[in-house]
């Protein structure tokens, strides 16, 4: 009876183990040697690094910063946009997702204090020989609420 109880224990300890490193290497599998072949295998433009973006007239300014980080065609980042006029003066900071194919960027715009009820998305075309991603931005115009258009341009920090 002895025995039994102890191969008994022995099984579920073998058992849980290797469960643990079965998920362990799952997840290495997804996290780290999936992301890598497809980096090292993908041939297309790199917009990864930082972009920026200012807009000033009579009436407001305006600044974006976009921070873009790539893994063959998936984007994921942040954008911190800020608005300044005599009426209003606010900054939004967002957590970013998106797709890239054919020299077009794909962004969702998702605010990272969920406070915040305004998000966006972005198609971008990448223009000047990848220097400034131009395009349209539709975001929830939280005043009006309505979808909302607006002209997005940003071009490569020099920094």
């Amino acid at each position: 009876m002895e025995k039994l109880v102890q191969d008994g224990l022995v099984g579920i300890i073998a058992g849980i183990l290797t469960t643990w490193i079965i998920l362990a290497a799952k997840y290495l599998w997804q996290q780290k040697v999936t992301p890598y072949l497809r980096a090292t295998r993908y041939q297309g433009v790199q917009v990864d690094g930082s972009w920026v973006g200012k807009s000033k007239d009579a009436e407001h300014e305006s600044d974006s910063r976009l921070f873009l980080t790539q893994s063959a065609h998936q984007i994921g980042g942040s954008y911190v946009f800020s608005f300044k006029s005599k009426d209003k003066d606010f900054t939004l900071d967002f957590q970013v997702t998106g797709y890239m194919w054919e020299g077009y960027l794909t962004l969702n715009f998702l605010p990272k204090d969920k406070r915040v009820t305004s998000y966006a998305t972005a198609l971008l075309k990448l223009h000047g020989g990848g220097t400034q991603l131009v395009g349209q931005m539709c975001f929830r115009n939280v005043e009006e609420e309505k979808v909302t258009a607006i002209h997005m341009a940003v071009g490569r920090d020099a920094k």
